[in-house]
């Protein structure tokens, strides 16, 4: 979905010195998979917001089709009533809504007037989100290929979480990273057991490869203890590990580096030939 609409508000410079962080830290995902997980940890580490979501689906409307979301935060705790009860009402998919996304990627909460909310979405807000101590709600439309949709939800219990600059920022992000996001295969293709995991999640398999527990891992990788522990347990999953115990000793035995041969035969114990000194 091309957009090419200028910003909604003036961006300063501090404004495009964040978007351009968040864009930098993506760019060079080589998948989907790897491209969800940078992009909400630096949704984070750029502007604040630790609740978020993202979702692969086959139009922006329907991401609670989604069966494996990644999940940040408080999201995790919530998802299971929103999609069993509230998602159909879900303020982000009413029309004033669904024309900023159109228009520019991005639609906010706080863009929208609360007199032209239908009852459902009302109730969505009031009954759900505030229930929950969320009061600022953000949604980004990213392209995918063969015309899915990449959906970022994004929350936090202040309201003016993002202001007009950072949303504006927020349109520059998705322009640039859907010019990139639009040509990523969902998956990498792995060819070992570790590189059927996303950069981050090899990462911290190699921690847990080097005895290190999950608070040291937190603080090597900058992450919360309870994310590493998301991550160690993604990790297993995907590797048919039962334990840390397991999930060790794959990683050193997929890491470990053939002996170097002594000087001589390859592959032997046998010393180099010596060559007899020339005649004179």
């Amino acid at each position: 979905m091309p957009r090419h609409t200028t910003p909604a508000a003036t961006l300063t410079v501090a404004d495009y010195a964040r978007a351009f962080r968040l864009v930098d830290r993506c760019v060079d995902a080589a998948s989907v998979e790897s491209l969800r997980e940078e992009l909400l940890e630096g949704l984070g580490s750029v502007y604040g917001i630790v609740d978020s979501a993202f979702f692969c689906a086959t139009t922006f409307t329907s991401t609670a089709a989604d069966p494996d979301p990644v999940l940040n935060g408080r999201t995790a705790a919530i998802i299971d009533e929103y999609r069993e009860r509230w998602w159909r009402s879900d303020v982000m998919f009413v029309a004033d809504s669904l024309a900023g996304i159109r228009r520019c990627g991005v639609s906010a909460l706080s863009r929208l007037d609360p007199q032209h909310l239908s009852g459902p979405a009302r109730s969505y807000v009031t009954d759900f989100l505030l229930r929950e101590g969320v009061r600022f709600v953000c949604a980004l439309d990213l392209d995918l290929a063969d015309g899915r949709r990449g959906v970022v939800g994004l929350f936090s219990e202040r309201p003016e979480h993002l202001d007009d600059g950072d949303l504006a920022g927020l349109e520059l992000v998705v322009r640039q990273i859907s010019a990139v996001s639009r040509r990523l295969p969902l998956r990498d293709r792995p060819t070992t057991a570790l590189d059927g995991l996303t950069p981050r999640l090899r990462e911290i398999a190699l921690l847990v490869g080097e005895g290190c527990t999950n608070a040291a891992i937190a603080r090597r990788t900058f992450l919360s203890v309870d994310t590493v522990k998301k991550y160690v347990t993604q990790a297993l999953a995907r590797t048919g590990c039962r334990n840390r115990t397991e999930l060790a000793l794959l990683c050193r035995t997929s890491t470990a580096r053939t002996p170097v041969d002594p000087p001589g035969c390859p592959g032997t114990d046998l010393p180099a030939a010596r060559h007899a000194p020339s005649a004179r």
